[in-house]
């Protein structure tokens, strides 16, 4: 299944602790948890934690410019809209949708187990967390430099909320902030590529998957950490650099490979050995 569908997707949704504190990837025990969930990562060795992931493209291949068009420049008409849905958002978020946005931040693969159906880790879909991040690290390259570029502050350097994700008390809006890095939404990237292929590897889960990609996404706009057209650049870029995978040979063998053992694994069998996939 091809991503045209999922294009548009996002595109009609968006019609909706940040990942570091500058452009830089994490530290490969914080990548880790981000990506596999804080269990996951703990039953990990720190050889199993530091080892190297090969992307599936060149380095720098892909160019988001391609993709992106620049961050609303603030008080520009696309940005008056961003921070008025925004605001309706947050203002519309009870407690048990900030409790979910707060656990959508600190991970990202097992929030998708309800809708996958089986759990998301190395113990029982190997191939799936391989092809994962390996997906993961092709968008590293992208995503970093497209932060930097647009460099756009976040949206709680320039207002005041009651309550920001990932801060123990809400942090008071800059002057003027002219840097930071809410364009795109790191986490929306990561998600939403995730989702993606999740969706190819359980076709049949793929409408609940794509639901949750789009609730996981908009709670970077509950948590004031993103505005609307943060999450959907993020999201975006992530079709975008998915589809352009689907022309690597190693991407489908691995796809293929995820598929077979999700069919085995949701019917109760192990397959942690597919010959072909060795």
């Amino acid at each position: 299944m091809r991503h045209g569908v999922w294009f548009g997707a996002a595109l009609l949704a968006s019609l909706f602790l940040s990942l570091a504190a500058s452009a830089a990837p994490p530290p490969p025990d914080k990548r880790v948890k981000l990506l596999e969930g804080a269990a996951a990562a703990a039953a990990l060795t720190p050889a199993e934690i530091a080892a190297p992931i090969k992307g599936y493209l060149p380095a720098k291949q892909f160019d988001f410019h391609l993709v992106l068009a620049p961050a609303p420049a603030v008080d520009s008409l696309r940005d008056q809209a961003d921070v008025a849905a925004l605001q309706q958002i947050v203002a519309k978020t009870n407690d048990a949708r900030w409790a979910s946005a707060v656990a959508d931040e600190a991970s990202v693969y097992d929030r998708f187990e309800s809708e996958l159906g089986v759990p998301i880790d190395r113990k029982h879909v190997p191939y799936l967390i391989r092809l994962l991040n390996r997906v993961e690290q092709d968008l590293s390259d992208p995503l970093g430099g497209a932060k930097d570029t647009f460099a756009r502050p976040r949206p709680f350097q320039r207002f005041a909320f009651a309550r920001v994700c990932g801060k123990a008390e809400p942090p008071k809006p800059e002057a003027n902030p002219t840097k930071g890095t809410s364009y795109p939404s790191g986490h929306s990237t990561l998600s939403w590529a995730a989702v993606l292929v999740m969706a190819e590897v359980a076709p049949a889960k793929a409408e609940a998957l794509l639901a949750r990609g789009l609730e996981y996404s908009e709670s970077r706009i509950v948590c004031s950490v993103h505005f609307p057209s943060d999450v959907e650049a993020g999201r975006l870029l992530a079709t975008a650099v998915v589809e352009r995978l689907h022309a690597v040979p190693a991407f489908r063998h691995d796809l293929a490979c995820a598929r077979a053992e999700y069919d085995a694994v949701a019917a109760g069998k192990k397959a942690t050995k597919l010959k072909a996939c060795r």
